[in-house]
């Protein structure tokens, strides 16, 4: 007698084509899994202008941050402000490799600094902006789908935009 390899029709046939199905969806549905929540951040350079009244005519501490791992991003898109600054290096200490932290201090009137997206924040999966403004506000902003970001930073809060052309 001879024996074939694989199973030509009937139950046998059918009962491997319904345990292929299965494996091969759940195998689609990881990769596509791994699509969603692998993206990287599209953001390649900020651009800071400060108006020349800005914060009161006091300084103004700003900071970008780079989120590396999916379970803090959801913290960072609701923190205020004033908590990020309050909290700051503990969050800095606790997540050595989940975020990284670049800091400006700006003067009202200032143009630039302009911050060119380099070495491993260009793997981020998020990108946010705080701002120390001494009035109450969230002051935050997430930018990470703007390849280039103007932050405009006004009186009493600030702005996101794309250059103009």
């Amino acid at each position: 007698m001879i024996h074939a390899p694989w199973p030509r029709g009937g139950a046998a046939a059918s009962g491997t084509s319904f345990r292929i199905v299965p494996v091969l969806l759940c195998a689609a549905l990881a990769l596509a899994a791994c699509a969603l929540t692998d993206s990287r951040i599209k953001t390649k350079t900020v651009e800071i202008e400060v108006a020349p009244n800005a914060n009161a005519d006091n300084a103004l501490a700003v900071d970008l941050v780079f989120v590396h791992e999916n379970t803090l991003l959801p913290s960072f898109t609701e923190m205020p402000s004033a908590n990020w600054f309050k909290n700051r290096e503990q969050l800095k200490l606790a997540n050595p490799t989940g975020i990284e932290v670049h800091s400006f201090e700006v003067i009202p009137g200032q143009k630039g600094p302009r911050f060119k997206v380099e070495g491993r924040a260009n793997d981020a999966l998020g990108a946010f902006v705080f701002a120390g403004y001494d009035t109450p506000g969230p002051h935050r902003a997430r930018i990470d789908g703007i390849p280039t970001v103007v932050l405009r930073l006004g009186e009493k809060d600030f702005a996101v935009a794309a250059p103009a052309s």
